[in-house]
């Protein structure tokens, strides 16, 4: 049993880390999106989608560990949380290690929430602004709005009006 804890209290600590690297480029994508940085946001996101692939699989490895675990300790392994082995463990010497473990998890995992909500509505904003200047781009040239379906032969064209309702 102790070798399993050993493993899995390293299986772990490397999603952790990668978590925490995660957090670390949630950060900088603040500052690309603030910057409207195209190039460097692609480059974000494909570290992100890196780290992301590894934790997938670093992921099978502690479901593998602890499937191994609740076969040892009697217990369903979808029963087998990390609150749950903290629990089985209080008399142990990993005990400690699992609080932290657990504690350190919220943490990260709470702030890159944090910090992804924080992304995502300053890409929405930022949205909102492009379809604005556009708005006001064809206020100014007095143009019709032109739409263009995929697909279709012919382009559809309606009269602006100053205000759009919905039926």
């Amino acid at each position: 049993m102790a070798g399993m804890m050993d493993q899995l209290l390293e299986i772990m600590g490397e999603q952790a880390n990668r978590y925490e690297e995660l957090l670390g480029l949630a950060l900088e994508k603040r500052d690309v999106i603030i910057a409207n940085d195209i190039e460097s946001l692609q480059k974000i996101n494909h570290l992100e989608n890196i780290l992301v692939s590894q934790n997938q699989k670093l992921e099978k490895k502690r479901q593998s560990i602890v499937a191994d675990m609740a076969m040892v300790l009697n217990q369903k392994e979808n029963d087998l949380t990390l609150t749950k082995l903290i629990e089985l463990m209080k008399d142990q010497e990993e005990h400690q290690s699992l609080v932290d473990l657990r504690d350190n998890f919220k943490k990260i995992l709470d702030e890159l929430k944090q910090v992804n909500q924080q992304n995502g509505e300053l890409v929405q904003h930022a949205l909102e602004y492009i379809e604005y200047s556009t708005n006001v781009m064809r206020s100014n040239t007095g143009q019709q709005p032109v739409m263009y379906f995929p697909g279709a032969d012919d382009v559809y064209s309606e009269e602006a009006g100053y205000i759009d309702t919905k039926n």
